[in-house]
């Protein structure tokens, strides 16, 4: 971890991280996160209800609330362009973020760092559905990596999940000359960090297990997923923001931005069926279940894509920036906090 602290020769205060989505279970865990390994860094959030508000002044005394919501677009603006970087976790959002963007363009960055933006997104981009959904991992599939397949991930038909959204902010950045990094995880593990959201949608699946008494896949449960824990996540966009904020050429070289700024977050990768198996072991229920797409789109709307669809993914360009994940056991994080999720 690499020190954010200023010095008082050359900047008079700690840098200023503007962030969104803290109320929720990525952006909570990442405001935790940041303040964990940066407990004097100035943080402002964009909170919509003033009672969140207070609840997270309670517990970071350094945290600057901006209430408004994502759609006060010249609030956005205002707000990134006092701040040193701007994380965005809360979800597609095309204007907010080129709001931000405009924010973070129109300061000066003499005597402070580079004015960056990190923006959540999701390989789900990936799923081409033009491709009857089985269940089973296509023979022809192979694992995307972020360097050697980072033109393609962001060259793919823009009508799918996310795809447009990362494209439209790539192209606002570079017009404006600034440096925007999008970080994708899979699917993600534990108890979330933040103290408002602790779950996620990982939870759904294991309770209507519970509902059917039954663990089920879709075919013969072989599509994968990549995952890491959330805990990882959040580490890994302090990570990132770190290295983007190291100051000289030499980091600014390191750090891809733009249309070299896609990042996977990965830890390993996981089946459907091990996924099932370990719900079913957990609960005592039994064979796991098949069941066609219909069933599981009765399930759920998403349900067939929940389940039946995967992608792997290589997080290699945070591995040669040297960052690592310190959470691998995934039936662990499954039950973390006697957790019941899948």
């Amino acid at each position: 971890m690499m020190s954010l602290e200023p010095d008082p020769k050359t900047t008079p205060t700690s840098p200023c991280v503007f962030l969104t989505g803290v109320t929720g279970f990525v952006g909570g865990t990442i405001l935790s996160c940041l303040l964990k390994a940066h407990p004097s860094i100035r943080v402002k959030a964009l909170i919509r209800e003033e009672r969140d508000a207070k609840e997270l002044q309670s517990v970071y005394s350094n945290l600057t609330p901006i209430i408004g919501e994502l759609s006060s677009l010249s609030l956005l603006i205002s707000t990134a362009a006092e701040a040193d970087f701007v994380i965005h976790a809360g979800g597609d959002n095309v204007p907010a973020v080129c709001a931000m963007i405009d924010g973070l363009a129109s300061r000066t960055t003499t005597g402070s760092p580079m004015p960056r933006l990190i923006s959540l997104t999701g390989p789900r981009s990936l799923i081409d559905l033009s491709n009857p959904i089985t269940g089973n991992l296509r023979a022809s599939s192979r694992p995307w990596s972020d360097i050697t397949d980072a033109h393609t991930i962001l060259n793919v038909p823009e009508d799918r999940m996310h795809a447009g959204a990362d494209q439209a902010i790539v192209a606002h950045s570079t017009a404006k000359g600034v440096g925007t990094m999008l970080v994708s995880p899979g699917q993600l593990w534990g108890r979330g960090k933040g103290h408002l959201k602790k779950e996620s949608n990982a939870a759904f699946y294991y309770a209507t297990v519970k509902s059917r008494g039954r663990a089920f896949v879709i075919g013969e449960g072989t599509a994968t997923w990549s995952w890491s824990s959330i805990g990882d996540l959040g580490d890994a966009v302090v990570f990132l923001m770190e290295q983007a904020l190291k100051s000289g050429s030499e980091s600014h070289g390191q750090v891809g931005v733009n249309r070299d700024g896609y990042y996977f977050v990965r830890t390993g990768d996981l089946s459907m069926m091990e996924r099932a198996k370990a719900v079913s072991e957990r609960l005592g229920l039994g064979e796991v279940e098949s069941v066609p797409v219909d069933a599981a789109r009765e399930i759920h709307p998403f349900g067939p894509i929940m389940w039946g669809c995967g992608e792997r993914t290589r997080s290699d360009k945070l591995l040669e920036l040297g960052w690592r994940p310190k959470e691998t056991d995934w039936k662990a994080l499954m039950e973390e906090g006697e957790g019941e999720r899948a």
